[in-house]
């Protein structure tokens, strides 16, 4: 931590956006510095204003300590990437498309490699470093979310699967579920269910900012899962708002899954290291990834 701390003060100069880049309080990275200053024995940082500079030697040691860790993560990645007898694993989210296309992608990935594929579901609840953690630790070579989700991460590549924008469940009983289209002021006397992640997305963020300005706050809860956005609706106890890449009309008689007209959109894709772009495998995942999204969403309800 103290070494993520070091760097994070570097990139941001300043105590509040290095925190919130790493989801830590200001006070652990304050704490961390000040305890990495005693065991070096030397200043590290030093105040300007509000803004933070490092010493000579700080600067020194935050240079070199860049280096060693980007090449300490790089040795990483690659050790794990050139694994040829190790599974590709790919962490999906709970996105209903991925019950479509995945199916499909397998298939077509069957037709070029005999490597192993592992999916495995991916929380977006955890903390951000943790979730980022995955690819380090082996557990993760592919994430399928949202590009917003790690917020444009430059230690990630990202490829694009499928552009979307919101969309609301509503239970069939209510009178709004016979428009095609709903508009955030039609919500203004309903109770809304909104998926959102911890930390949370920016773009669910914009939706929550422009709906307290038309209701009132108590009437907007968060949900950490779309399947509960949908049984809220289905219970008739509010109106929930997700991702549009979670639309299924078949799968619940009970609700219907309506465009919200909202001016948010989202990206739907692939996350991976940087340096997964150098793997044997990486340019056959991607291709079949992007084909399998391109025949099943003709048939996407």
């Amino acid at each position: 931590m103290q070494v993520k701390c070091v760097i994070a003060l570097g990139k941001t100069k300043n105590y509040t956006k290095a925190a919130e880049s790493l989801f830590v309080s200001q006070s652990t990275v304050s704490k961390n510095i000040s305890r990495l200053e005693d065991e070096l024995g030397f200043k590290i940082v030093t105040m300007q204003g509000r803004q933070v500079a490092f010493t000579k030697d700080g600067e020194y040691f935050y240079q070199q300590l860049c280096q060693i860790h980007q090449q300490f993560e790089e040795t990483i990645s690659n050790i794990y990437s050139q694994e040829k007898e190790r599974p590709i694993i790919i962490r999906h989210s709970t996105a209903i498309f991925e019950r479509y296309y995945l199916p499909r992608f397998l298939q077509l990935f069957r037709q070029k490699s005999q490597q192993e594929i592992v999916f495995s579901g991916f929380r977006p609840n955890i903390s951000f470093e943790d979730n980022l953690d995955l690819f380090y630790e082996n557990q993760a070579d592919f994430i399928l979310i949202q590009q917003d989700f790690f917020h444009h991460d430059e230690r990630l590549g990202f490829t694009p699967l499928l552009t979307g924008k919101f969309s609301v469940i509503i239970n069939r009983k209510n009178p709004l579920a016979k428009k095609k289209t709903i508009s955030l002021s039609d919500l203004a006397n309903e109770r809304v269910w909104i998926w959102n992640s911890s930390p949370a997305v920016p773009s669910v963020l914009k939706i929550e900012q422009a709906l307290k300005q038309i209701m009132p706050v108590d009437q907007i809860r968060e949900s950490d899962g779309i399947i509960s956005c949908e049984m809220y609706a289905t219970a008739d106890e509010g109106i929930g708002i997700v991702p549009s890449f979670a639309y299924d009309n078949n799968l619940n008689p009970d609700v219907v899954y309506n465009f919200l007209d909202v001016d948010v959109s989202l990206v739907y894709g692939a996350f991976y290291l940087k340096t997964t772009e150098n793997a044997s495998y990486f340019n056959d995942v991607i291709d079949n990834l992007k084909e399998a999204v391109a025949l099943e969403r003709k048939k996407w309800h």
